[in-house]
């Protein structure tokens, strides 16, 4: 990720703030922040104000009951961007290219080759077991890729929250991307899967 390039080895404090908002569905106030990373109020508004200022951090404030308004940091555009993964911008080329050279349909079954083989080397990865254990095995790997895993599960239902996905710009060029994905991760788990997409989070869940 570009965020390691951008702020440099010794900012792993405000690396850590930035992970943990990215995480978040509608952004963290800095007493959570400071909480969730065993840091001080101050340090982390520090940190904060100094990540606004620069355009990586933008605020909201929600109405509280008594009292000021609660504020709430949250990525901006120029934050999300440091984690773009510098690659993609080949990947996105070849597929173009390969249209050019072979055909409408030549990126598709790249795709659906790519997917095929993803899928092939997670299950060989995840044990066989209960659904819950092959779900939480897959999370493991998922995150290890710095998909920004969070792994939930309520009354036996259970739901899987990236908060980052390094293809989607491709995604959004190549729609088919998305459902080849919803339907790799369900021939990993050996359930039908539903995945959505909530701003630049997916959520991964049983149908």
């Amino acid at each position: 990720m570009r965020k390691s390039l951008v702020f440099g080895a010794g900012q792993g404090a405000r690396l850590a703030v930035l992970d943990l908002i990215k995480r978040s569905h509608n952004g963290l106030g800095v007493k959570q922040i400071a909480t969730e990373l065993g840091m001080s109020y101050m340090g982390v508004k520090s940190h904060c104000v100094t990540l606004a200022s620069e355009g990586y951090l933008t605020t909201w404030r929600q109405p509280a009951p008594k009292g000021r308004p609660l504020m709430f940091y949250r990525l901006a555009e120029s934050g999300e961007r440091l984690f773009a993964e510098p690659g993609l911008g080949l990947s996105l080329a070849l597929l173009r290219d390969a249209g050019k050279l072979f055909g409408a349909t030549a990126p598709q079954k790249l795709l659906v080759l790519y997917y095929r083989t993803e899928a092939e080397r997670y299950r060989g990865m995840i044990s066989s077991g209960y659904i819950n254990e092959r779900v939480r095995a897959l999370v493991r790997l998922r995150d290890r890729e710095e998909r920004m895993v969070v792994f939930s599960i309520a009354r036996e239902r259970w739901e899987i929250h990236e908060y980052h996905n390094p293809y989607a710009a491709l995604m959004r060029e190549y729609p088919l991307a998305a459902t080849l994905e919803e339907t790799m991760i369900g021939e990993v788990l050996g359930v039908p899967v539903r995945r959505t997409e909530e701003g630049t989070r997916i959520v991964f869940s049983a149908r």
